[in-house]
């Protein structure tokens, strides 16, 4: 099962949540897509597997902006940390450098996750294209667009049925939110773990009925994963 987790308003972690293994594929047989969907549940089971019994550290670099309507941005802060992970639980943050005036939330935040899965019934999958490295597949609810319904599409990859890229919108969010969409890349590293490398995301925040209103986009950027026993 895919897990989203650490969707946050301000300056977010979202964690490891998808595959990588060694499940292999001769790219000349062509695959339906309930299987390419079955391989990729299998592989995400696999990660989450392998996450629960991972230790990491990693560099996390956050630009976090107040945008107006048109996308301009009004105001804008960086924040680059050192982080050590126990699976999908955050054990240490060190900030390196930070531009905003208050750090006293920049150890935790409160957050939000939801889970996933290929075998969801209450969404469509199709297949959209196909490239020498990745299935694209479509996704969306097969309802009528409820909170926290997304819709989309998911980069498989085609030797080892990880999700590459994943690029999705909520358009009925949870919550305070009210747009939120989100652009994904994941890469394994050497001993199989897959890992997020860069996150984008732009979202409509309101509370207090419409009093407070704010438009943010994020763009972060994890690097440096080292393993720890």
């Amino acid at each position: 099962m895919v897990r989203f987790i650490n969707i946050r308003l301000l300056p977010l972690f979202i964690c490891i949540f998808w595959a990588g293994s060694a499940i292999g594929q001769n790219k000349g047989i062509a695959l339906s897509v309930s299987e390419i969907l079955h391989k990729a549940d299998s592989v995400s089971i696999f990660q989450d597997s392998l996450l629960a019994h991972s230790k990491y550290r990693l560099k996390e670099e956050i630009i976090f902006s107040e945008i107006t309507d048109q996308g301009a941005i009004k105001n804008s802060d960086t924040v680059i940390s050192s982080v050590t992970m126990d699976g999908s639980k955050e054990l240490s943050r060190q900030v390196i450098y930070s531009t905003r005036k208050s750090k006293s939330d920049e150890k935790k935040d409160q957050t939000s996750s939801f889970s996933f899965s290929f075998s969801d019934t209450n969404y469509n999958f199709s297949l959209t294209a196909t490239n020498d490295s990745s299935y694209i597949i479509a996704v969306s609810p097969k309802r009528s667009q409820q909170k926290g319904d997304f819709k989309g599409t998911f980069e498989i990859d085609r030797q080892n049925y990880f999700s590459r890229v994943v690029d999705v919108e909520v358009p009925k969010p949870e919550g305070a939110l009210k747009e939120f969409s989100t652009w994904m890349n994941f890469e394994p590293l050497e001993g199989g773990l897959l890992v997020i490398k860069e996150v984008r995301m732009k979202g409509l925040a309101k509370a207090f009925l419409g009093i407070f209103k704010m438009r943010f986009s994020g763009e972060m950027k994890y690097s440096d994963y080292e393993l720890l026993k």
